[in-house]
């Protein structure tokens, strides 16, 4: 008996504490339905089971100068099917036509097909992902084939885009075109980030699982995102293509570090190429570690001796009759030597002084004209605004160092050592635009690397040149300095280079580096313009850290490149140009005239041909025998091509085309 109490009396306990609990259970419901609470945990709800998802723009074209295609955003799809919101009549009466377009894409049976997409539709399946990262010809087709082609909401047919920026040309400019992603902004890509990027849009997407999501419409604002505009650079492949090769050539042969080149337009600061090559561990160079060309700044120096006569010169108090004491070309001031490495003449004029590249010379006019008051040098220079950067529009540029006026006037060793370009830094870049300068009338311009901005097409802004400082010296010391420049070339350091095909300008730049704790570091520079006596384009070349026991100096290592740059950029006609449309105010490269003709495409073919009016079908399996991947898209004749004639074929280039 006292068992069965105790036995009752525990269930009565039980049930007491299961009524306890339904009762608080019942009661917390209650209150989170009528408390305002109850909007947070929806929230909540509604958060961990949908959500609001950034969908990317797909970035702009990045084109040439010249029309090439140099970077483009390629869209790829995931294609899911939500078989939940395909009506079953409308299924049943589909799915076999369905089955049989997939089975030839799939390379499955149509029956197996169809089994499978009737169990997942008995099953409601929301979200079966059928394709990842197909590209736009089997979307194309996909979209097309029978329920699919009803879209996402009587079809199921659920699409996905991935952006992929490209570049058809690997390898070619790298740095120059840079990026603007993850890492930042560099390069043109950078420059060009408000253009180019587009505008986000977004859309809302229900959970399925656990790692897959829906996107949904119903009782939702989804908006488009809006793809960026087409950016047109300053970039002119073929002189990019030579820059690079006879940059690449010149390190290769000398073993340096790494060494950069820019061309610049003289008139209007268009960077027409740019090339940054740094060796790496198997002795080959890549386009892919930093735009020295904008970032790196060092020490020029006897390349900045050009801007100390110039000084000096334009100030009135020098002209090309003075002369200057040179000995034996050793001169001890406040302690320190400074020397010249080779003497013609204990005497020099201001010509003589270029042309031998003398650091006595140059430190010794400094010193006697602004000994005194050495702050008016550097304020000088400060007028010309070549203190400053010159505001190229890709990120990243350094900021030129020149000593303080305070050190200027605390240190008697200051200016005579940066009369020969020490105790001062600049990029490669700044000192160009320099030179630029002086060959362009003394017009200070800001360098740039995009020339337009194009949507679908339409122009929609054009960019003009800026500039910085209108008058950099008078005429006449401008015009003494192109024939002193043009006299280094011709009898002084750089003589080597000498061709009497084409007048070309400059000077020559040897520089000791890390000279407080290494010996044997160089710097090899020529820094200069062509043609001398018309000049059109202004061209620097530095090479770091090339292998002293072959050559450090920059008449040998520096001043073969821009001779090369110079040559085949001013004495050749452009790639493909036919003379009849280059009056056509709407030319481009890309655009040429279709001819009736057949392939002549062989191995021993070293250069894109002009392929318009060719069938594809002759000329895109030789061309891929050639290492050249082909993209395209059509059938028939070939209409456009992203690479112009003329253009050297390297292995892994890409090839865009457009067929008829």
């Amino acid at each position: 008996m006292n068992n069965k109490k105790n036995i009752l009396l525990k269930m009565y306990i039980i049930a007491g504490i299961l009524a306890l609990v339904g009762f608080v259970v019942f009661f917390r419901i209650i209150n989170l339905q009528t408390s305002s609470s109850s909007d947070a945990y929806r929230e909540l709800a509604q958060n961990q089971n949908f959500r609001k998802k950034e969908i990317l723009a797909a970035r702009g074209n990045l084109y040439s100068s010249d029309g090439v295609l140099l970077a483009t955003t390629v869209l790829k799809y995931d294609i899911a099917i939500d078989f939940k919101t395909i009506k079953k009549g409308f299924f049943d009466e589909n799915i076999h036509a369905l089955s049989d377009s997939l089975s030839k894409v799939l390379n499955q049976p149509s029956s197996v097909i169809e089994s499978k997409f009737k169990k997942l539709k008995k099953r409601n399946v929301q979200y079966y992902r059928l394709f990842t990262n197909i590209e736009i010809d089997l979307f194309s087709r996909l979209k097309n084939f029978p329920i699919f082609k009803e879209g996402k909401i009587q079809g199921g047919f659920i699409v996905d885009r991935n952006l992929h920026r490209v570049r058809p040309i690997e390898g070619f400019g790298e740095r120059t075109l840079g990026f603007d992603d993850e890492r930042g902004k560099a390069g043109i890509e950078g420059a060009a980030h408000e253009y180019i990027k587009g505008k986000n849009g977004f859309r809302h997407e229900q959970r399925i699982t656990a790692k897959q999501w829906k996107p949904i419409n119903d009782g939702f604002e989804n908006i488009e995102p809006i793809d960026g505009n087409d950016v047109v650079s300053t970039i002119d492949t073929r002189v990019q293509d030579i820059t690079y090769n006879a940059l690449e050539k010149q390190l290769t042969h000398f073993q340096a570090d790494h060494g950069c080149a820019i061309v610049m337009e003289v008139s209007t600061g268009r960077i027409i190429s740019m090339a940054n090559l740094k060796r790496q561990t198997d002795g080959t160079y890549l386009d892919n570690d930093r735009n020295y060309a904008v970032w790196e700044k060092s020490e020029p120096g006897s390349t900045f001796k050009v801007v100390t006569m110039l000084a000096a010169m334009d100030d009135g108090y020098i002209d090309d009759a003075t002369t200057i004491g040179i000995g034996n070309g050793v001169w001890k001031f406040y302690g320190k030597e400074i020397h010249d490495e080779t003497v013609t003449k204990s005497v020099y004029n201001i010509e003589d002084i270029l042309a031998n590249s003398s650091n006595v010379g140059t430190a010794r006019i400094i010193h006697q004209y602004y000994g005194k008051e050495p702050v008016n040098f550097l304020r000088k220079i400060e007028s010309w605004n070549i203190h400053q950067k010159t505001g190229i529009e890709i990120p990243g540029e350094s900021t030129p160092i020149f000593p303080s006026e305070r050190l200027v006037k605390e240190s008697k060793l200051t200016m005579p050592w940066m009369s020969f370009g020490y105790n001062i830094n600049l990029t490669p870049l700044q000192l160009l635009n320099v030179y630029n300068a002086i060959a362009n009338n003394g017009i200070l311009v800001r360098p740039r690397v995009i020339d337009r901005i194009e949507s679908k097409g339409i122009v929609v802004k054009n960019f003009e040149t800026q500039i910085i400082n209108p008058k950099i010296a008078s005429d006449s010391v401008r015009d003494k300095m192109i024939r002193m420049l043009t006299s280094v070339v011709e009898r002084g350091t750089s003589r080597s280079i000498f061709t009497p095909n084409l007048s070309m300008a400059g000077k020559t730049g040897t520089t000791q580096l890390e000279y407080w704790k290494h010996k044997g570091l160089y710097q090899s520079s020529f820094c200069g313009f062509f043609p001398a006596d018309n000049p059109k384009y202004s061209c620097i070349v530095m090479v770091y850290k090339p292998d002293a026991t072959i050559g450090y100096y920059g008449g040998s290592v520096a001043a073969p490149v821009f001779k090369e740059i110079a040559g085949k950029v001013f004495l050749k006609t452009p790639l493909n140009v036919p003379q009849e449309l280059k009056s056509q105010p709407n030319y481009n490269i890309n655009h040429l005239l279709v001819q009736e003709r057949k392939s002549t495409i062989n191995e021993t073919t070293k250069t894109i041909p002009n392929l318009v009016g060719m069938y594809g079908k002759d000329v895109i399996p030789k061309l891929e025998n050639l290492g050249v991947k082909i993209k395209f898209i059509g059938n028939g004749k070939i209409i456009k091509q992203s690479l112009p004639q003329g253009f050297r074929i390297k292995k892994g280039i890409t090839l865009y085309l457009e067929l008829a």
